[in-house]
């Protein structure tokens, strides 16, 4: 497993510990609406960029890799 896959993992476990969360799941206001629908949307928007960074590290790791197996080929044909 890759430290990328990670990623999208936090907003997962943010959302599933929500209603554990003391802070979160109290009475109470956060910007005049119930705290625990701030916090969900939050991490809810929060996933989509987790989701991009994780597919642009992907997509590095297989860049590199193709580089590198190019490499090895064209030396492979000069000898």
């Amino acid at each position: 497993m890759r430290p990328y896959h990670l990623i999208p993992a936090v907003p997962a476990l943010a959302l599933v510990l929500m209603p554990f969360l003391p802070f979160v799941n109290t009475d109470g206001l956060w910007f005049g609406l119930p705290r625990m629908l701030v916090w969900g949307a939050a991490w809810c928007v929060l996933c989509t960029p987790a989701l991009l960074l994780t597919e642009r590290l992907m997509g590095a790791e297989k860049a590199e890799l193709a580089d590198t197996t190019t490499a090895i080929a064209a030396e492979g044909t000069d000898q």
